[in-house]
């Protein structure tokens, strides 16, 4: 039995990283984006807002939302391939209507065993070029080049494969392949194409001593074979000794010129593998313009590197063959104006675009930081005010122009997309503007969600990247992170707390910001959300804290986890990551004064183990308890305070619970944990495999007890809480798994005896992080995603 719903996003616009973007060649207003972890979208250009082609995804197969390359088909615009893959699936799907439905192929087999060739769209080097081409003069004909087995040719359409060798002479076959591109003029009509790109990562053919070989190979015989391409940039030797060399990015043909974009990234602690902008930082880059003949040999190999005008006298002494200390990736031709492309640098601090009108022989910037163009933040967290002052324009490894509109451009960032409409105002030398382009797109990750049972706010949204919003309007994003005075923002947390009987007090345990303007440590509001002050760190109770509570003051480190007792009176602090028992401090007085907590095992035996992976939660009803949850090995994973935190106790668990890991965070956080308000000693746990289960706390006996409430075979991977049907005290549950065989969202109103499908099949949402429901609106549904953002869903009237 199911129940209609309308599921609607909360909207958090852009937010992650989108790798690439493809124009369909010779069919106007086909455009699709890429991201690393939240599937593919395509382009609305009437609505001009983006359609994600995965919601309907489901967890089991998260793998649906990790892409890593886009190719389209000249001959049939509604064609899209994608490769996609999280171990151990690794597919090639296909759609023959825009992305609306799919079928999928296996990729290669790359053994005797069966394994097949490995694709990973968040794995590094995903900011590089496409590595699925179609032969723009044989749609049967398409080239794959995977991250660990080489480059591979069907004739089929991804029926059967062929692998090819890239190798340097007297070498083995490269088997990282960065990008992969096709010289249109080298076919025609009847007749595949005969000009194969295929840069590498260089490893197979090092001269030794982990430096890169050759990058980048050339074919004239579609594919039969391939030779190194003659004139790229050498190694430059001297600086960083870790896996020196120049590997391509991207690549464009215009006429007789192929153009590549070239990136070092040997940075300090690279390896083979570390050759794309999701590595950090980058030690040097290049633009090459190679003038080919006829038959594609090399008649001249140009460096047309832009200058450095972050550094115009940019100079390494210890390393003079440095060119700008910065990569070059995403370059692009105009092709309705033969001799105009564009390019960016990647890593640059500001990252800037750079424009041509001949070929490449001189440049101009039309983009670079705030200085140069102009840039309309139309999302509000993306404001510089919110961001140091600063732009957060970063990881800029593409940018496109659309083949039909001179006017129309985009690149991609870390947080999302930029468009221009007015490029051609740099032939006037004046200001291009780009703007955020993010409408639809919803590819931030969400760890935890909480719905307070009072207040303004609607939903407390703990995120990856950008630490936490409050909303108050479902349909309008928020105004900013959590930030402090000054706008300047705390960013990952792993969870909030709240007391039910003042939900304007929260705290959460925050990173400090990439910038440094905030500093790691744990935050509190009082006015639900909308200003936040640090606490005092708990500096002084021993040397161990004291070391670790200097680590959290570095940028972008987990700060911990936090609980608040149900009167707010007391706050518990398990510092850093992981969260151990030998790391929680508490405080009666907001963090004035601190004092570490002591566990104890049955024995009452103090636990001095360093190690003792331990997650607190709050009793919603009682401010003296407070619950540890450890690794349940043997049935020790419970535990519980009774003094407000000073000391935890461990209580046997449950009969029959599962000996699992309780403790996980982030990404490990493998089972939800609700505690139940208005009820003491209730506590929900989704386990997966285990079920469903219901534990009940006795602080007059000291006791745990509990039981599966749903069937054996049920998966059961989220769980939260809602207002109760009407004539009910029973508040709804909300779960995201497979129930009686089938996966889906659904709800109960007898404790899990029976469930109610809420969702379709076409709004699944791939990767769900957390669920709860609303205490003050019947039916209502949250879902936090590491796939699509954030969601609600109402019942429909």
């Amino acid at each position: 039995m199911a129940e209609k719903y309308v599921y609607k996003p909360i909207s958090v616009p852009g937010g992650g990283f989108v790798t690439g973007f493809v124009f369909h060649p010779t069919t106007p207003n086909i455009l699709y984006c890429r991201t690393d972890i939240g599937g593919n979208y395509r382009y609305d250009f009437e609505k001009e807002s983006w359609i994600s082609l995965v919601d309907h995804a489901t967890d089991r197969d998260v793998w649906e939302t990790y892409p890593l390359s886009i190719a389209l088909d000249r001959q049939n615009p509604s064609y899209i391939y994608t490769m996609v893959g999280l171990y151990p699936n690794h597919k090639i799907a296909f759609s023959e209507d825009y992305g609306a439905h799919w079928i999928y192929f296996d990729s290669p087999i790359v053994d005797e065993k069966g394994n097949t060739a490995t694709i990973h769209g968040n794995a590094p080097g995903r900011s590089t070029g496409e590595r699925l081409v179609v032969d723009p003069n044989n749609s049967n004909v398409l080239y794959m080049g995977t991250m660990e087995d080489g480059l591979w040719k069907t004739t089929d359409r991804c029926k059967t494969w062929t692998k090819l060798t890239v190798a340097y002479p007297g070498k083995a076959s490269e088997r990282n392949i960065s990008f992969v591109e096709i010289d249109p003029s080298s076919g025609g009509k009847g007749k595949g194409s005969t000009r194969i790109i295929a840069a590498t990562n260089g490893q197979m053919g090092s001269p030794g001593n982990n430096v890169r070989g050759q990058s980048v190979y050339i074919s004239n015989d579609s594919g039969a074979t391939f030779k190194p391409l003659k004139g790229e940039p050498a190694p430059v030797i001297g600086g960083s000794k870790d896996y020196p060399g120049y590997v391509g990015q991207r690549a464009t043909f215009i006429d007789k010129y192929l153009y590549i974009s070239y990136a070092a990234y040997n940075i300090g602690w690279s390896n083979w593998n570390t050759y794309g902008c999701d590595t950090g930082l980058c030690y040097d880059g290049a633009l090459f313009r190679f003038e080919l003949d006829e038959n594609g040999e090399v008649i001249e190999a140009l460096d047309i590197t832009p200058q450095n005008i972050i550094q115009p006298n940019y100079h390494d002494s210890e390393v003079p063959d440095r060119r700008v200390g910065y990569g070059i990736s995403g370059i692009c031709a105009d092709p309705n104006h033969p001799g105009t492309l564009i390019c960016s640098t990647i890593t640059a601090k500001p990252d800037t675009i750079y424009r041509s009108t001949d070929y490449g022989l001189t440049w101009k910037p039309i983009m670079c930081g705030l200085k140069v163009g102009r840039i309309d933040f139309n999302v509000s967290y993306q404001k510089p005010k919110y961001n140091g002052n600063d732009s957060l324009i970063h990881w800029m490894s593409d940018l496109k122009i659309n083949p039909f509109n001179s006017d129309m451009a985009l690149f991609n960032t870390g947080a999302g997309i930029f468009m221009t409409k007015d490029l051609t105002r740099a032939d006037k030398d004046e200001d291009v503007t780009w703007a955020c382009c993010d409408k639809g797109v919803e590819e931030t990750v969400h760890l935890n969600i909480y719905s307070p049972t009072a207040g303004d706010v609607k939903v407390i949204d703990i995120i990856g990247d950008y630490g936490g919003f409050v909303f108050t309007d479902l349909d309008k994003p928020a105004e900013n992170t959590f930030a402090n005075s000054n706008n300047d923002r705390w960013i990952t947390a792993m969870n909030a707390d709240y007391p039910d009987c003042n939900s304007n007090i929260i705290v959460t345990a925050a990173r400090g910001n990439w910038t440094g303007k905030t500093k790691g440590g744990l935050i509190i509001t009082h006015d639900q959300g909308r200003t936040w002050e640090q606490l005092t760190d708990p500096v002084g109770i021993n040397n161990d804290l004291d070391e670790l509570i200097k680590y959290l003051k570095v940028p972008n480190v987990t700060s911990g986890w936090t609980a608040i007792s149900a009167d707010g009176e007391t706050i518990l602090w398990e510092l850093g990551l992981p969260i151990f028992a030998s790391r929680i401090v508490y405080s009666k007085d907001e963090g004035k004064n601190w004092t570490q907590t002591k566990v104890y095992n049955s024995k009452r035996e103090l636990i001095t183990e360093a190690d003792l992976e331990f997650k607190v939660m709050s009793d919603r009803v009682n401010p003296n308890i407070f619950y540890g949850f450890s690794d349940n090995k043997n049935g020790q994973g419970f535990y519980v305070s009774l003094d407000k935190g000073a000391t935890f106790n461990q209580v046997k668990a449950p009969v029959g619970f599962p000996e699992v890991n309780l403790a996980g965070i982030d990404s490990k956080q493998d089972y939800e944990i609700r505690v139940e308000s208005g009820k003491e000693g209730t506590i929900w746990m989704a386990m997966n495999e285990f079920g469903l289960w219901k534990i009940t706390y006795d602080s007059s006996s000291n006791s745990f007890s509990g039981d599966r409430v749903s069937e054996p075979g049920d998966y059961i991977k989220r769980i939260g809480l809602g207002k109760p049907m009407y004539g009910s005290e029973i508040k709804t549950l909300f779960t995201s798994g497979t129930i009686n065989g089938e996966y889906g969202f659904y709800r109960s109103h007898d404790e899990g005896t029976t469930w109610l499908r809420i969702n379709d099949d076409k709004h699944q949402y791939g990767d769900i992080r957390s669920i709860t429901g609303d205490p003050r609106v019947f039916g209502r549904i949250y879902v936090a995603t590491g796939t699509r953002g954030l969601v609600y869903g109402d019942i429909v009237s």
